[in-house]
Order: structure tokens, then sequence, then C-alpha cells
């Protein structure tokens, strides 16, 4: 069962005028997920997953499993997006942090951030995701910023004053992803793709 625990933070220098909180859920993936079922070739039928899960203020969460690698979309359709990832394998942590702003009143998820576990197993770093969330039809989900966690002090912290800032005004597919914190030649960075049409990308459950 998913689990949600809030948690109020006000952050000034990032919205002057608006309150902003988060909003954790934790989730199983086998059981709080719907997998995407799909036509594909026989020869790709190993070729990873997609599922769907519920999120916050009526936000879904998608996942694409493919050759070991992960992609993540979030947003208030359940459309799949461009893949976007890092070269390395890698996995995703089960909990979720979904930062809100207040609008008209409401308080409304502007951005996510998810804890990755990148690279082959005897050097796996710890990367804090932030990434932005697709509201309407037509609009995607990307990444926005990555936080080596292993080097960063007060990691979690600056991932939310990374999102507050620049998340609202990201556009995918033109900015470009930025590393914060600790940045060394070994920082992971992601790489995003447009897959063929036939494959991963644009499917709908």
């Amino acid at each position: 069962m998913i689990r949600v625990a809030l948690v109020t933070l006000t952050l000034p220098a990032a919205a002057p005028a608006q309150d902003i909180d988060s909003v954790y859920t934790r989730y199983d993936w086998e059981t709080d997920c719907r997998m995407v079922e799909r036509d594909r070739p026989a020869d790709e039928a190993a070729m990873g997953f997609q599922l769907v899960c519920p999120g916050p203020n009526d936000m879904s969460l998608m996942l694409t499993e493919g050759d070991a690698r992960m992609s993540m979309d979030y947003g208030a359709t359940q459309t799949f997006g461009p893949w976007e990832s890092f070269r390395s394998f890698s996995t995703v942590h089960e909990t979720v942090e979904w930062r809100r702003q207040r609008l008209n009143g409401d308080m409304q998820p502007f951005a996510t951030i998810h804890r990755w576990s990148v690279g082959p197993s005897t050097d796996d770093r710890e990367m804090l995701v932030i990434s932005t969330l697709a509201h309407t039809p037509g609009t995607e989900s990307c990444m926005v910023a990555v936080i080596d966690t292993t080097k960063t002090p007060d990691a979690n912290m600056l991932a939310r004053a990374v999102a507050d800032r620049y998340a609202p005004g990201f556009v995918c597919g033109n900015a470009r992803v930025r590393a914060f914190g600790y940045v060394g030649l070994k920082t992971p960075m992601p790489h995003r793709a447009t897959p063929h049409p036939d494959t991963l990308s644009g499917d709908q459950p």
C-alpha cells in the first residue's frame, strides 16, 4: 500500500509569495502499480516493462525499465515521454518526494525529487534526480538537475532548493540538465533520446 507523508517547508528566496511543501509517496512496485501491456515483436518481449503508479493530487508516476536502466515520467496524464536515463545501469528507490506550491488557493505539485542508484555494483552512485511534471496533454516530464549524494553535504536540502528555483520554468528538450553539489569527472549525467515511434515512447495505457 502506498504510504504518504507531508513535510511543510517555506523557502522565501525561491518563491517569496508562495508557500511550498513536500508530499512523500512510498511504493511497492509490485502491488501499488499497474503494468502496461504493449504489443511488441517476439524478439523484444524481454526488453523491459512499464508501470503506472498513483501519486498525490491525481498525479501519476510512470516507470520504464529497459536493459537494466530506468526512465521516469511524472504528471497529470499517464503518458510515457522520451527515454531519459543514465548510460550506466540504474535502479530507482521506492520513495518519491513531490514538491508542491500554492496556486489559486490549492497546493499543486510542480517537481519531484527521486533517488536513483547509478553505475556498476562496484561503484554505485546515489543520485537525487529533480524532474518536472507534465500537467497537460502534449507536455512532457523531464529531468532538471542531478545531485551526487555520495560527496554532497545536505544533498536533500540542496535538491529542494534546486527544484524550487529551476523546475517551474524548465523547458524539456531545450534546457540542459545540470549537476549541483559535488561535481567531478565521474559524476553520472543523464542523456535524453527520442526512441523509435514503435518502441516505448508515447505509449499510453
